[in-house]
């Protein structure tokens, strides 16, 4: 009598060669994986306003637990309750949605209206302006604090370096963008996205001294795969 054996051993499964994803044009607002720099994304966001917008009117908003009525006539309640259920009434009257987190000189700003003309401008009107609750213009107008004079420099230098940055970026931008017309009208051709952020990435790093040899070197590298792509697709035929 033969004895059969059993191997434990299991044929490896075979690897999905073929994946079944979703239609990512139809989630909801697009599919954010298209967007690739800051500027994509400002054009994404400028063409789907109207869907992020429902999107963000759909989410359910978070409810405040409103205290007993009448609680201000109990006497028998403890302070600290007092105080709980008036911070409630408080938040429950604001709209935390559409509050914003002012600058330095905003808050500045406020001070300096405020004690120069405090009945022109009372403390709703500037919240009105700032588009801030009145509770945040209270808060600042009530607070003494100033920054001290190494404080003070250092937040100066830093703002100082931002605006150095940020007309570094302008001007380059601006010469790139010239720079890619002036080659279009050349080749008689629309460049390519990803050909154009090659370009970006160099002259960020690099400057605009070898610019120009770098197009002509991404160029070349175009054009002879525009030539192969023909024959790989007769031998793909074949």
């Amino acid at each position: 009598m033969f004895l059969r054996r059993f191997s434990s051993f299991t044929a490896p499964l075979k690897r999905a060669d073929k994946w079944d994803l979703p239609d990512l044009e139809k989630l909801p607002g697009g599919f954010r994986g298209k967007v690739y720099n800051r500027r994509d994304w400002k054009e994404h966001i400028s063409r789907n306003t109207d869907i992020f917008a429902k999107e963000e009117a759909q989410k359910p908003k978070p409810q405040i637990k409103l205290p007993p009525p009448g609680w201000r006539k109990d006497k028998s309640l403890p302070l600290y309750m007092r105080q709980k259920y008036a911070l409630k009434e408080k938040a429950a009257q604001m709209d935390l949605t559409k509050t914003k987190k002012l600058s330095r000189q905003a808050i500045e700003g406020i001070r300096v209206l405020h004690s120069k003309y405090p009945d022109e401008l009372p403390s709703y009107k500037l919240a009105e302006f700032f588009q801030v609750p009145v509770l945040a213009v209270a808060k600042i107008l009530k607070s003494k604090w100033t920054p001290k004079p190494h404080e003070r420099a250092a937040k100066e230098r830093k703002w100082e370096e931002r605006g150095k940055e940020l007309r570094r970026k302008i001007f380059l931008e601006n010469q790139l963008e010239k720079f890619f017309e002036a080659k279009e009208q050349e080749l008689g051709l629309e460049l390519p996205y990803f050909f154009k952020q090659e370009l970006r990435d160099f002259a960020n790093l690099h400057g605009f001294n070898d610019l120009e040899d770098q197009f002509y070197h991404l160029n070349e590298i175009r054009v002879k795969r525009e030539k192969e792509a023909p024959a790989l697709k007769l031998e793909d035929d074949i």
